[in-house]
């Protein structure tokens, strides 16, 4: 197996830590808004090209951005037990 090369995988440049939190507080955020703000009687309809309605598509962003706060949780656990 080839050896992994981050700086050829990723499409940014490194981001500052302050930076990355203030992007994911302004995406979830946003989420948040547009969830709430989704009228309930369209819940139940069907997403246009998929098999699943619009509540099941919150129901797995939302478990999708819970997922990823546990590994941000985890890596950051991780660094801090490092330096400590």
């Amino acid at each position: 197996m080839p050896r992994w090369e981050a700086e050829k995988e990723w499409a940014e440049p490194p981001i500052p830590w302050n930076e990355l939190v203030t992007r994911w507080n302004q995406s979830r955020d946003l989420l948040e808004e547009k969830i709430r703000n989704f009228p309930v009687a369209e819940l139940e309809k069907q997403v246009p090209g998929r098999n699943y309605s619009y509540e099941t598509l919150f129901d797995g962003m939302v478990q999708h951005a819970i997922y990823h706060s546990g590994q941000i949780a985890m890596v950051l656990s991780m660094l801090r037990s490092r330096s400590a």
